[in-house]
């Protein structure tokens, strides 16, 4: 299932598309969002340049998501619903205070 053709293009730049790169490049890519975000709280006055920065690896990480779901035969539309599901189930378990919940304090912390 790749109906954006990310293993094509993957394949294209000289490598067989799998997970365990696309994993690498999915931690060096959140790394440069991490540093985009934080370096543009640092130096407000760069802050579009940092947000273009941000863009483009959110953009690669992305890509590399597109291409472990193609791998794995789960298409982007599945996952997103597999996600909003779980958040959902975790909305309810907060509302509960049970599981993860059960000691929970959110946005009182150090109030």
């Amino acid at each position: 299932m790749d109906p954006y053709g990310v293993l094509d293009l993957t394949r294209q730049l000289g490598r067989e598309p799998n997970v365990d790169t696309a994993l690498h490049i999915m931690q060096w890519e959140l790394g440069d969002l991490t540093k985009s975000h934080v370096y543009s709280k640092w130096h407000p006055d760069l802050a579009t340049s940092y947000k273009e920065e941000a863009k483009l690896a959110l953009s690669a990480l992305l890509f590399q998501a597109r291409v472990v779901a193609a791998l794995l035969d789960a298409s982007p539309a599945e996952l997103l619903a597999i996600g909003i599901e779980t958040v959902e189930d975790r909305i309810k378990e907060k509302e509960k205070k049970v599981g993860r919940f059960e000691h929970y304090v959110g946005d009182q912390k150090g109030e």
